[in-house]
């Protein structure tokens, strides 16, 4: 997903024919209405009727409250001293995995553990060079190393094709259930976020953040995440652990209290008695949704 995050445009569709429409842009394009003349739908000939998908990424929210009775205030991206600001504006994107990292590691160090988590990233940087005008441009290629002890970082760079085991001690601490720095509130969401977090390997969104507080503190949900769209949208995002025997209404009154405040829901379903469950699984399934949103 970090090239959508890096597309330069605000998506829109024709509400009419659902063709997609994008405006390049520096910045998110406000529809200035029908006669606006960077709308204009080809399918059907016309100035569209036009509408956008996901929220802003301004109305993102700058801060979340993770873990019931943690004291974790999440913030989008972690604060920066001016001399950081150069690679940060690289490293940390909005609710990533590497934004999250940073700030759990500052927590539990405020809170005086020693994380044992030696992560150290390196930021390379060149010009671009456009093969279609033969000139270098006004935009830049990076890449980014995460060393870890020497060794690949677990949480950030690391990906499978099959469940293995987990190493990385921040990754322990975080889906620990019961220990002090956990955020997860059951073994279930533990080992779908365990699961997820080595699914994913280097692709940076979204992280699944545990046990957020939102719609103005009435809810928790068990994951929340934002999709990024491109550089200004995003989809929010409500995933829901649930077991067998859930009342109907009970479920629907949550998915309308959710999609009402923006949100896409995703439930899962955990069943014991089926032999065919597999956390594995049900991490990998959840990463290809959000790849396809």
């Amino acid at each position: 997903m970090q090239d959508r995050y890096d597309l330069r445009v605000t998506k829109y569709f024709c509400t009419r024919c659902g063709t997609p429409i994008d405006v390049p842009s520096d910045s998110f394009y406000w529809f200035g209405g029908t006669n606006d003349p960077a709308f204009w739908c080809p399918t059907c000939e016309d100035f569209p009727r036009a509408d956008y998908p996901g929220i802003p990424a301004e109305d993102v929210p700058r801060e979340l409250h993770v873990g019931k009775d943690k004291g974790f205030p999440l913030r989008s991206v972690p604060t920066a001293e001016p001399s950081d600001v150069n690679d940060w504006n690289l490293l940390y994107r909005p609710y990533s995995k590497r934004s999250f990292l940073k700030q759990y590691i500052d927590w539990l160090t405020l809170s005086g553990v020693e994380p044992r988590c030696t992560l150290s990233s390196t930021v390379t940087t060149a010009a671009k060079f456009d093969p279609v005008t033969q000139q270098y441009i006004d935009e830049i290629e990076y890449t980014i190393t995460d060393d870890c002890e020497n060794a690949e970082c677990q949480f950030l760079q690391h990906s499978t094709l099959k469940p293995e085991e987990v190493a990385c001690p921040i990754m322990r601490m975080l889906c620990d259930v019961r220990g002090p720095y956990g955020l997860c509130d059951t073994g279930d969401e533990a080992m779908i976020l365990q699961q997820f977090l080595t699914l994913t390997g280097e692709r940076h969104f979204p992280m699944l953040v545990p046990q957020a507080s939102i719609l103005r503190g009435k809810r928790r949900a068990d994951f929340v995440c934002f999709v990024p769209l491109t550089k200004f949208q995003y989809h929010k995002m409500a995933v829901l652990v649930d077991r067998p025997g859930k009342h109907r209404s009970a479920i629907e009154a949550e998915n309308s209290e959710y999609k009402n405040e923006g949100f896409v829901v995703e439930r899962i379903l955990i069943d014991r008695k089926d032999p065919q469950t597999s956390y594995f699984k049900i991490a990998r399934e959840l990463a290809l949704r959000l790849e396809r949103l």
